[in-house]
């Protein structure tokens, strides 16, 4: 269960961040440099004027009370206590509010810079040489930091997908995808740097299968499979050997194919020895995977991969997670592509608070599937009584009808992700 209110938040000065929403200091507003009531923190010359006029600030946030999440999380932070799994445990995430397009720039520069580190350490792993944790550190802090400020911007770079450099980008992709899953459960800045560098590694020991098995367009012998089923063993053996490496990302390489029922490998261990970071990892790979072009299969929507994990959860995923996750994705992202009962082809700009299913779109096909001139719709504003409702009839993958994201995000496109209210609608559509 769970429920979300909206509150301010008194914290040090020391901890406020890029993106934070100040809304009250420590003294009157008359007794500092700052102008206006209430502001965006944008710069580190902001967070340097508030360490330099007060102690704490008022910052704006959501608060999440969950029941279930309150053992896990006492499990994640190796605690014990007295608290019951039952009891609702209080959970801050802060609203940041730095817009799409302010953060597009700093988000693409973290971005390429990550999927070039993630290439270098497969390459690095292939010539036999040790990761430089020096490297990747940097490139990981970086990547937080723009989730923290604004997450719709990387998620949006993670639609760029090249067939022919798979490993890699799905590994820079869990990265950015486990980050802001875990900003949206409301872990920490340290924790989130700790579980993006555990999906930057988690697929390393796949360097170390056979590239013939690795590649392999179609079906799997017993054999093949059994053989592919090595990666996480391998990955263990590489992470491993590396000093100052945290073990946690050890132990997800190892473990981000177990399942919750037991049936996962390569250990076939049960839920209760799977680590936290790990079943996070696992829900965001099998998204990544199935939303993604590999050689064995073709790019399946959003809404399709959010459906294989909701009949999955509990016994191949996490429960709690996997539905949290649902929540976190949506129901229609902005970047979907869908078909609208009109016949046309259009992406999703913008959704709605209250009526998510009728969404702003830009239309990009007419009705026989070719190209016109856009036009920017809002389905609410359509949908009027007396008028001819114009509905969303299905997702279709990245790529369909040669529509390439990629192209809408270069022109310069801005997009802002829906808000998160009524989130139980959106598990409800799964069910």
């Amino acid at each position: 269960m769970q429920s979300v209110d909206l509150i301010e938040t008194e914290i040090p000065v020391a901890d406020v961040q890029l993106g934070m929403n100040v809304v009250r200091l420590d003294r009157a507003w008359t007794e500092t440099d700052f102008p206006l009531q209430g502001f965006i923190v944008r710069s580190a010359d902001d967070i340097q004027a508030l360490q330099e006029q007060c102690e704490s600030v008022f910052i704006e946030g959501r608060v999440f009370y969950r029941e279930r999440l309150a053992k896990t999380t006492q499990s994640r932070l190796g605690k014990s206590g007295s608290k019951s799994a039952s009891e609702p445990q209080r959970q801050v995430s802060y609203i940041n509010k730095i817009a799409f397009d302010e953060e597009l720039g700093n988000a693409m520069q973290s971005f390429h810079t990550c999927r070039n580190l993630a290439r270098n350490i497969l390459d690095t792993i292939r010539l036999g040489r040790v990761i430089d944790l020096n490297e990747i550190r940097p490139a990981v802090k970086g990547i937080v930091a723009s989730i923290l400020r604004n997450h719709s911007a990387l998620l949006w770079l993670t639609k760029i997908r090249n067939k022919d450099d798979y490993t890699a980008e799905h590994s820079m992709n869990v990265c950015v995808l486990s980050a802001a899953f875990g900003k949206h459960l409301g872990l920490g800045d340290k924790e989130l740097e700790v579980l993006a560098l555990c999906g930057l590694l988690h697929d390393v020991g796949k360097i170390k299968v056979d590239e013939s098995v690795l590649n392999k367009p179609g079906v799997f012998t017993p054999e093949e499979f059994e053989h592919m089923k090595l990666h996480p063993v391998f990955g263990r053996q590489i992470l491993a050997g590396i000093n100052r490496l945290e073990p946690i990302a050890v132990d997800v390489a190892h473990s981000h194919h177990e399942r919750m029922d037991g049936s996962g490998y390569p250990r076939g261990l049960q839920e209760s020895q799977i680590p936290y970071f790990a079943k996070i990892v696992a829900v965001v790979d099998a998204y990544d995977a199935i939303t993604g072009h590999r050689v064995y299969d073709s790019a399946k929507s959003s809404k399709q991969a959010l459906d294989i994990l909701y009949k999955c959860r509990g016994t191949q995923f996490d429960d709690e997670l996997a539905l949290e996750f649902i929540r976190f994705i949506g129901i229609y992202p902005p970047g979907a592509l869908v078909e609208l009962s009109s016949g046309e082809i259009a992406l999703i700009l913008e959704s709605h608070v209250v009526t998510r299913l009728r969404p702003k779109v830009l239309v990009v096909r007419n009705s026989v599937k070719q190209r016109c001139r856009e036009k920017v719709m809002d389905l609410m504003s359509l949908n009027v009584e007396g008028s001819t409702p114009i509905t969303i009839l299905k997702e279709w993958p990245n790529g369909s009808f040669g529509i390439d994201l990629t192209t809408y995000l270069e022109q310069g496109l801005k997009l802002k992700r829906h808000d998160s209210a009524n989130a139980e609608d959106v598990v409800n559509c799964f069910k």
